[in-house]
This record gives C-alpha cells, structure tokens and sequence, in this order.
C-alpha cells in the first residue's frame, strides 16, 4: 500500500463505506497504540526559523497515517484533510491542523487523530447517503438529465458548506463530484474529466460560488454524464 498518497486522489472505489467496514468505538485505543511518541513542542524561535513544512510533527502524522491505512484501508488517508490552510488545505476536517498546531500532550493529540478519522468517515458516509438519495441507474434519460443536475447542485452546496469555501476547497468538491458520476457507474477517469472540463477553472479559494455558476457546472457535469450512461 502506498502510504504517501494524498487524500485528493482518493477513488470512489477506496473510501466508499459500502466496501469499507469500520467500526469508531475502538479508534482512540488503536492510535493509542500505534502512535510514536509525540514530538516536543518547538520554541517559538524554532517555529520561526523553519519553514511551514519543515516540522519535526510531520514524521509522526506520516507514521500515524500509515498505520491507520494499514488497519483501516487508503481510505484512512484522510483523516488530515483539514480545513483552510491545514496539512492537506482545502479538505472538509476540523479536529486536525497540522502538525504545528495539532500536537500537544500525547492524550490530546492521541485524541484529536481519533476525533479527525471519525470525522472523515462520517462526512464520507454522509456523502454515500446523499449520492444514494439519486437513483440514477433506475430514470429513463430525461429524468436522469435532471437527477445528475440536482444531485451536483446538491453536493456543490454542501461542500462549500462543510469547508466554508476555504482554502483550496474546490480540490475537494471536485473529488466529490467525481465520486458521485462514480458511484453511478461512470468509471474515474471519464468522471474526473467531466468534472474538471465543467468547472473550468471557475472556483476560487475563499469565495462561495454565485447560484448562477453552481448551475452552469450542474448543467454541464449532467450533460456529459448523460451522454457517458444513456438508459437502456
């Protein structure tokens, strides 16, 4: 398993809950386990003097995800998406930073890796029910035209809701919207360049999309899929 991988390239086919049991209860005592001992907090002068990668914390959150990919699957990789400007920007957490401001006592940040992957997989199973909430696969072809069109609509919104439009959301939304053409039958590729093609470039960090644009994309991510999957 590749533990490097960035969470905004995560498939439909690894995080999707239907094919990935999990079980939240015992989350905090297996990280408890699992988890390096953490890092001492670094002086100010020490923050200062290195740059905002460069943190003695980031070994230990890689080391961490890399034993949460092995118990739980790739799809753990997300447990550090965080908010805004966090160790992977622009992602839909909100129990972890960054190594810089996330580690403190070792019960703490034991803690806050618990509270972020529950987190994660929460907001993924949300997801599944919404996507689950359009079934494509069953409307002739003029009601799926307009099923695709809500559904995106639908999950455009609830992405800047959950981000609250921060730093590099669009990543996400993105994935999302890629998600659901894929949990519809169009395969990850396809859907990835609809999804790309139909937003064009259109979504700013720090901004929430007119209504006007969120339909446009809508539109256009209904139109190609329809086309990619006509009914029988």
């Amino acid at each position: 398993m590749d533990h490097t991988v960035s969470p905004w390239v995560l498939r439909w086919d690894e995080v999707d809950p239907g094919r990935h049991p999990f079980d939240g209860g015992p989350v905090r005592d297996f990280v408890r386990g699992i988890a390096p001992a953490v890092p001492a907090r670094l002086t100010a002068a020490e923050e200062e003097a290195r740059d905002w990668w460069d943190h003695p914390g980031e070994a230990w959150a890689d080391s961490v995800t890399a034993s949460l990919m092995d118990r739980y699957g790739s799809w753990a990789a997300g447990w550090r998406w965080a908010k805004d400007e966090g160790d992977f920007g622009g992602g839909p957490v909100g129990s972890w930073c960054c190594a810089r401001h996330s580690l403190t006592s070792t019960e703490d940040t034991v803690a806050r890796v618990a509270d972020a992957l529950v987190e994660w997989r929460g907001w993924v199973e949300e997801l599944a029910e919404c996507f689950d909430q359009y079934p494509l696969a069953d409307l002739p072809e003029p009601e799926r035209l307009q099923a695709w069109e809500r559904g995106a609509i639908r999950l455009v919104h609830h992405v800047v809701e959950r981000t609250a439009a921060g730093d590099a959301w669009y990543r996400h939304c993105a994935q999302v919207l890629t998600w659901f053409l894929a949990r519809w039958g169009v395969s990850g590729d396809v859907a990835a360049g609809m999804v790309d093609r139909a937003i064009g470039g259109r979504f700013d960090s720090w901004m929430v999309p007119a209504d006007t644009l969120v339909d446009d994309i809508a539109e256009h991510i209904a139109r190609a899929a329809t086309a990619a999957n006509p009914s029988p």
